[in-house]
């Protein structure tokens, strides 16, 4: 293998994975009128680096609160379990999107690479893409080091070893299954609903096994020195690096590490004698194939989804229509997976072990009717952001979007029947989480309904921000959905503003419950009124303003 050209490659594909920050790097360097003495793919580096590292001291931080986890060999295990599971979603992910619906594959063809060498390049950009969803595991590791009376170098140096073995294995057998699903004939043939199903599959699996694991019947019933609550059982496998870290002197530890690099070494070797050799052929002969379909059915047969059938229809059965297709835009395995995550994954990993808890807010004061409503509104943020699909939904269009504007029909319509469509998908399983989160812990019908209006209001808001913006950063040549994800920043704005609201969010909520509880009466009304009146101002300002700066920009 040229490892020289396999580096010119990696510098590719960093580049060709974040193209909105190369053309806003461009268009810098164009209004300055000097050239950046940083190349392109060092940024793109750069901020991938300063990601990894600020996430890094983020958890390390607030996993580092009040827990000495050479304590809690049962808390570690399962920590580490959750994190490499929820890793390894964005994993499968990437790795479809990189190597499966990338269209560079024609950039390479005429040219004298081995596939091996195409490989290994968007191999290592691959790891770099997944180290920062894995990072808390390496703040795991090495808090657990550090907080041992073992050697600093030794401990922190273990980390970085175990870490980089773990990150090894998860890309490679994401990559394996990918590979695997993508090599069956249904799903050739059915590729957006095969994808759908196993992407929802997995996450229900995902979802399932970390409940189970975070509810393990098993724990321990009575504390151990050093501990202020019951550890729960620690999971085997996985405790191998516990142990190696807390006592290195014992051989179960260096066994299970054994255990670890075994399959390592397993996984790599399915890879380069199966998959490496006829990757290259298999990804050609895939292009080859979109190209003939492409070929045989025209774009402007694509376009009859909308066109003809919409100029002369009543306006019920243009609804109708529009309704149908957007619906077909949304199904995509990897958007899906995407919209399964932030509606389900997230709210349930969150509060499934409180709910599964026995948590019961029967007797709960009235006083927290204000409460109710903000955490409802707060809600919202945390199940949308710019790469829901509400920010996305207008350059699911592609070129139809310029072929509707060409037609003499409504863009204001067509638009609010888009926007309504998203808003509507974006609602309906956090509202249906609500209703059932109420179920669970018997809340009040008036604070529950005040919750749910308040998730109401709030979505509306923030799916009327994102549409916006999306038609504002319109983007129509996007390759893959990773691409279109990556605009306004890439992913390093995306996840700190994601972090962002969930940390404001929850310290809002929390200190609106404080005040509620400690302030007298009239505290409590004044807080309440305020908690109720303040993001019902900010939606109709939201609403007030696009009215008059967006939507007078489209005719009737």
């Amino acid at each position: 293998m040229r490892w020289k050209l396999v580096g010119e490659l990696t510098k590719v594909n960093l580049l060709y994975a974040n193209p909105q920050m190369i053309e806003k790097k461009r268009n810098k360097e164009a209004e300055t009128g000097k050239p950046s003495k940083v190349s392109a793919y060092k940024s793109v580096l750069g901020q991938n680096l300063l990601m990894f590292v600020i996430f890094f001291f983020l958890f390390f931080v607030t996993m580092s609160i009040g827990i000495n986890y050479a304590d809690y060999p049962g808390l570690f295990t399962i920590n580490v379990l959750v994190f490499l599971m929820m890793s390894f979603l964005q994993s499968f992910l990437i790795v479809y999107n990189l190597f499966y619906e990338s269209k560079d594959l024609e950039y390479y063809l005429p040219l004298p690479f081995k596939s091996s060498e195409i490989f290994a390049a968007k191999l290592s950009v691959l790891a770099l893409m997944i180290s920062p969803y894995l990072v808390p595991v390496l703040g795991l590791f090495v808090l657990l080091g550090l907080s041992t009376e073992n050697s600093y170098v030794l401990s922190l140096l273990g980390a970085v070893v175990m870490f980089l073995l773990l990150m090894a294995i998860l890309v490679l057998v994401s990559f394996l299954l990918v590979h695997f699903m993508t090599s069956l004939a249904v799903f050739r043939k059915n590729k957006n609903v095969v994808s759908a199903v196993l992407y929802t599959v997995s996450s229900i699996g995902m979802i399932v096994a970390v409940l189970f694991i975070t509810n393990n019947p098993l724990g321990a019933d009575t504390t151990l020195p050093g501990q202020l609550i019951p550890d729960s059982k620690a999971i085997p496998f996985i405790e191998s690096f516990y142990t190696l870290l807390v006592y290195p002197s014992q051989f179960e530890g260096w066994l299970g590490l054994a255990g670890w690099l075994l399959v390592l070494i397993v996984l790599s070797g399915i890879v380069y004698k199966w998959v490496v050799p006829n990757f290259y052929g298999k990804q050609k002969d895939s292009a080859e194939n979109e190209t003939q379909e492409q070929t045989e059915q025209p774009f402007q047969n694509k376009r009859q989804v909308i066109s003809g059938r919409v100029k002369n229809a009543k306006p019920e059965s243009v609804n109708r229509i529009l309704w149908k297709y957007n619906a077909g835009l949304i199904q995509d395995g990897t958007l899906i997976m995407q919209f399964i995550s932030s509606k389900i994954l997230f709210p349930v990993l969150l509060l499934g072990p409180t709910l599964w808890g026995g948590l019961d807010l029967s007797s709960i004061p009235l006083d927290y009717w204000g409460v109710f409503f903000f955490g409802g509104f707060i809600y919202a943020f945390l199940t949308l952001n710019s790469i829901s699909i509400v920010g996305v939904i207008i350059s699911l269009d592609r070129e139809n979007f310029l072929y509707m504007k060409s037609l003499p029909f409504s863009m204001k319509r067509y638009l609010k029947q888009k926007l309504w469509f998203a808003y509507a998908v974006e609602l309906i399983i956090p509202f249906v989480l609500g209703v059932i989160f109420m179920v669970l812990i018997k809340l009040p019908i008036l604070l529950g309904l005040l919750l749910l209006l308040g998730l109401v209001i709030g979505t509306y808001a923030l799916c009327l921000f994102y549409f916006v913006r999306d038609h504002k950063k319109l983007y129509i040549d996007w390759q893959n959905l990773t691409e279109l994800f990556n605009r306004g920043g890439g992913n390093f704005i995306q996840v700190i503003s994601i972090m962002g609201s969930i940390f404001i969010g929850v310290i809002l909520v929390a200190l609106l419950s404080f005040l509620v509880t400690a302030l007298p009466p009239i505290g409590r009304l004044a807080v309440s009124v305020l908690a109720v009146l303040v993001p019902i101002a900010v939606s109709a300002s939201v609403i007030k303003w696009y009215n008059k700066q967006f939507w007078p920009q489209f005719k009737e």
